[in-house]
């Protein structure tokens, strides 16, 4: 995170220097014209969009990515059911995860069927985007943008 803070920054300093050529161009139209400094103004423009895009814009997509694989996966196993307290699963069946009993209040259906406990369930899924069992997607890249 501080990089990203550096990179913005540096950014906000270059957008500063693009702002002085601009009110230099204001101030002295016959200078605006000049093919030395359109040019200069387009590489800084340029630049500027670039150091933009390497220093701010893609470390926090990375630092969004990671916060959305962290805790995109507990809402997603919250929203899920739960097992009816009727089903054979919680007498005869154990989580595949940690491979200990299926109980009524910690467990989860997914939809492809299966029955996890639910903090088995998130654990598994900050890993993999897909059920243990059948690698079934349970978890849509473009619902945790």
């Amino acid at each position: 995170m501080v990089r990203v803070c550096l990179g913005c920054y540096v950014v906000s300093e270059l957008v500063f220097v693009d702002a002085l050529l601009l009110r230099a161009a204001v101030s002295r139209p016959h200078l605006a014209v000049s093919p030395d400094f359109v040019g200069r103004c387009a590489c800084l423009l340029v630049q500027t969009y670039l150091q933009a895009w390497q220093l701010v814009v893609s470390p926090l997509g990375r630092v969004v990515g990671g916060l959305q694989r962290r805790y995109g996966a507990a809402g997603s196993v919250a929203v899920l059911p739960r097992l009816p307290p009727d089903d054979r699963r919680l007498h005869d069946d154990v989580c595949a995860v940690c491979l200990t009993p299926m109980d009524v209040d910690r467990s989860r259906v997914t939809p492809c069927g299966h029955a996890f406990h639910a903090k088995c369930l998130e654990l598994s899924l900050r890993v993999s985007r897909a059920c243990p069992i059948c690698r079934r997607r349970l978890l849509n890249t473009a619902a945790m943008h």
